[in-house]
């Protein structure tokens, strides 16, 4: 089996054989990053205490953290990533699969209780997505995303009250951070969110169901054309379920339209910008 291991930017990963076991080793000597990875292994740390149904988290051994480096030890789990499961199951393993996601938000949700969040909360993370933008050498001057950031903004503004799902989430739930080993299901890379609320998980998923951000990443070949017909699959089932929930009919919108934002203020290549304005114009629309 070919392994394939990706990092993200400011962490280094290794495979690494210890005796008949392999391990994942992600480390990071950049200052910017290692409070972010130091979060992201105890959530998942975390996250792995707790009983899903069809998903499991992959052990983290430990977490070592002197002044200049941060290393974590994870269990090595032999899988495929979400193109290759996609293109290669069948009907009743995406059936499963949805089944899965839906079951694991639920879980969140049973372990978060209805809370009341000050509007001021997005506006601040709106505030801090211009202060992004400016500083980017590539849209700082575009007039067309400086109209959708004001258009965007009054969106914000007229948001009377926040009453959403409070407690945890994943916090980076797109296809591109779930392992396939057959109907088991890994769940990685564990992310800190400005809301930790089960809604941010249904939104990055449906980045990704919706609006097939992560196929728009991938590098390789794939048959687009299957991989779009299952991502609406996915997408159709997991709307039609939240959509009992009144707090997801109402603020799905304003907080998918944040996070294609936070995505946009780091966009520097032309494909990705058209892209992600292109989003974002789909999503005022629908106010």
């Amino acid at each position: 089996m070919e392994i394939e291991v990706k990092g993200h930017s400011g962490c280094n990963i290794d495979i690494v054989r210890e005796g008949k076991k392999l391990f994942i080793y992600k480390c990071s000597e950049d200052p910017k990053y290692l409070d972010r990875l130091v979060k992201q292994a105890e959530k998942q740390r975390l996250a792995s205490m707790y009983e899903y149904q069809h998903t499991r988290i992959p052990q983290i051994f430990y977490v070592d953290r002197s002044r200049n480096k941060v290393s974590v030890k994870m269990e090595y789990i032999y899988s495929k990533n979400f193109i290759g499961y996609f293109e290669s199951a069948g009907f009743e393993q995406i059936s499963y699969f949805i089944k899965a996601l839906i079951l694991f938000i639920e879980k969140e949700l049973k372990e978060s209780t209805m809370q009341v969040v000050d509007k001021q909360v997005l506006l601040e993370k709106f505030k801090s997505v211009g202060e992004k933008l400016i500083i980017n050498s590539v849209l700082c001057s575009d007039e067309d995303t400086k109209g959708l950031f004001e258009s965007s903004l009054q969106i914000f503004k007229e948001i009377e009250c926040i009453k959403i799902p409070i407690g945890i989430c994943h916090g980076d739930l797109t296809f591109s951070n779930i392992l396939f080993n057959g109907n088991n299901y890994y769940l990685i890379d564990f992310l800190d969110s400005f809301i930790e609320s089960p809604l941010m998980d249904i939104v990055k998923v449906r980045q990704d169901s919706a609006y097939m951000w992560s196929q728009l990443m991938y590098i390789h070949e794939y048959d687009q054309t299957r991989l779009n017909i299952i991502s609406e699959k996915i997408d159709r089932d997991i709307t039609a379920h939240f959509e009992q929930y009144d707090w997801f009919r109402t603020y799905y919108k304003p907080f998918q339209l944040m996070n294609f934002w936070r995505i946009l203020q780091y966009a520097k290549e032309e494909q990705v910008i058209v892209y992600l304005k292109q989003v974002i114009k789909s999503i005022l629309y629908e106010f």
